[in-house]
C-alpha cells in the first residue's frame, strides 16, 4: 500500500499527495468519477442548473434542485466544502463528480487494480454531468457504505446512473473492503428502484420519510447489498490513487 506521507518544505508537492481524496479516479468505459475540488465547481453549478429532475415529484431528500441558482450556489457550495471534513478512520464522505469522457476515449479504461498516480486525475475534455456519493460511519466495525446520485435529466435513460453507481460498488467492495453497500428511494421513484435491483441489492425495508419539500409524508424503500450478491459489469473499473487514500484514512497512518 502506498504510504501517505508530506514532503517537509517543499511547496511543488502535488495537490493528490497532500489531500489524497483529490487523487482517486475512477473509469468506467464512459465515465471517469473523481472527487471533486473548487476547479470543478463552474461545471457543477452549469450541471445542477441544467435540471436534474424529468417528472413532476422530486426524488431527493431536500428539495435542493429547486432552489434559485443564486440560491442553490449559497447553499450547496458551502455543504460540498463541509464534507472534507468528513474523512477519517471512522467516517467518511466522498463526493465523485461524474464525469463523461470523450467519445475518442470511450471504452478505454485501466483494469489492473490500483494504477498509484500513472496518469493525471484531472484530464481534458471530460464534461461534468452528475454526482455520484459514497459515505461511510462506524466503518470499521461496519465496513458498509451508502450512497446517494444525480444526473443531468439530458443524459438519464442511457445508462449512466447504473454505470456509475457499478463504478462505485467495485471500488468499495474490491479496494477498500466494504461487507455491505445501502440506498434508499422513494416508493414511486422507479429508475432509482432499477438501478439498485438490477445491481443484486435486495430490498429490506420500508420507512415514512418527509417528501423533498417537507410538506407531505413519502414511502422510502430502503436496499441492501452484500457484497458476494453484486451483480458486476461486462467491464472492470480503472482505479488510479486508492492505496494512498487508504493509507490516508487509516487510523495506523
Amino acid at each position: 500500500m502506498d504510504r501517505f506521507a508530506i514532503r517537509p518544505e517543499d511547496p511543488d508537492q502535488p495537490l493528490e499527495e497532500i489531500w489524497p481524496p483529490f487523487g482517486l479516479r475512477l473509469e468506467t468505459p464512459r465515465l471517469a468519477l473523481r472527487v471533486l475540488r473548487e476547479t470543478d465547481f463552474p461545471a457543477w453549478v452549469a450541471a445542477a442548473t441544467s435540471g436534474v429532475v424529468r417528472g413532476e415529484r422530486n426524488p431527493f431528500a431536500h428539495a435542493w434542485n429547486e432552489n434559485s441558482p443564486e440560491e442553490l450556489v449559497r447553499g450547496s457550495l458551502p455543504w460540498l466544502w463541509s464534507t472534507r471534513a468528513s474523512v477519517g478512520p471512522d467516517s467518511w464522505t466522498l463526493l465523485f463528480g461524474v464525469f463523461l469522457k470523450p467519445v475518442e476515449r470511450h471504452g478505454m479504461i485501466r483494469t489492473g487494480g490500483d494504477d498509484g498516480a500513472a496518469a493525471p486525475v484531472v484530464r481534458a475534455g471530460e464534461q461534468l454531468i452528475g454526482m455520484q456519493d459514497c459515505a461511510a460511519s462506524e466503518w470499521p466495525v461496519l465496513a458498509t457504505v451508502s450512497s446517494g446520485s444525480w444526473l443531468r435529466a439530458d443524459h438519464q435513460g442511457v445508462g449512466c446512473g447504473r454505470e456509475m453507481r457499478a463504478a462505485m460498488l467495485q471500488w468499495a467492495f474490491d479496494h477498500v473492503g466494504a461487507a455491505f453497500a445501502e440506498s434508499g428511494a422513494y416508493s414511486w421513484n422507479e429508475p432509482s428502484r432499477r438501478v439498485s435491483l438490477g445491481l443484486g441489492y435486495q430490498e429490506v425495508g420500508r420507512r415514512r420519510v418527509s417528501d423533498a419539500q417537507g410538506r407531505c409524508a413519502e414511502w422510502e424503500d430502503q436496499f441492501r447489498l452484500a457484497a458476494e450478491d453484486f451483480r458486476r459489469p461486462d467491464w472492470t473499473v480503472g482505479v488510479q490513487g486508492s492505496d494512498r487514500l487508504r493509507a490516508f484514512i487509516s487510523a495506523d497512518a
